[in-house]
């Protein structure tokens, strides 16, 4: 047992300080020979030292201390740990305050990632969804466009002229083959794909989207007007 305890302890003292750290995977990757059981009431044991910080089930990660005491990991460390490499993207209201939709601001930071064994991890103030896509210059504008559609009308003080500039950039660079792979991987309401179209139709930008539509459907959408200054 105490031979366990040692190579354990060797391995996470050669984590980097404040960084998350997932405890499955080190266990997967390094130290699958010892028994499991044993793995986890070491890191509990750890914990209780002080040379762990249990952050949330199966998140941990090794304190950096300082002459004040123990450093807290940040928002930063986390969403960086979801998102780094392409593995992920941040929405909500950060996304709606970065493009200009509005200025109320919220506790509370959406991230869809790659990087997770779940459907959902909350991490403190940060809510992980998972999402299987690849998040690059391409895919990226289209599923930050969906989700700023689909969240619409639950978005406080939306600035409607900032949405219009917001859509009249995004569909300049719109790329129809990306859309249908987005979303043939992610699942939306048909009304945000509807209300899509409808920005892309009035730039008069073609599109295949009507295939995720049903044609007997009718979709209670804002009209264009509501947008964009009509003479």
């Amino acid at each position: 047992m105490s031979s366990y305890i040692k190579q354990i302890e060797s391995i996470i003292e050669q984590e980097p300080e404040n960084e998350l750290l997932e405890a499955s995977v080190l266990y997967r990757q390094e130290l699958s020979t010892i028994p499991e059981a044993s793995y986890y009431k070491t890191l509990g044991r750890m914990c209780k030292q002080g040379k762990l910080v249990h952050l949330s089930k199966g998140l941990y990660y090794r304190p950096m201390i300082s002459r004040y005491g123990t450093v807290p990991i940040s928002d930063a460390e986390i969403i960086r740990h979801y998102t780094q490499e392409g593995t992920g993207i941040v929405i909500g209201y950060p996304l709606y305050n970065r493009i200009g939709l509005t200025t109320q601001i919220s506790k509370r930071v959406e991230v869809l990632s790659s990087n997770l064994t779940e459907q959902t991890k909350n991490v403190g103030n940060i809510c992980v969804s998972s999402c299987f896509l690849e998040f690059n210059d391409e895919s990226t504008p289209i599923i930050e466009s969906l989700e700023v559609l689909q969240n619409y009308s639950k978005i406080e003080d939306i600035n409607k002229e900032a949405l219009a500039a917001y859509m009249t950039r995004f569909a300049k660079l719109y790329s129809d083959k990306t859309a249908v792979q987005v979303l043939q991987t992610r699942k939306y309401k048909k009304s945000t794909i509807a209300f899509l179209e409808r920005f892309l139709n009035y730039h008069g930008i073609e599109n295949t989207l009507n295939q995720f539509l049903s044609a007997l459907s009718s979709y209670s959408l804002p009209e264009m007007e509501e947008f964009y200054e009509t003479t």
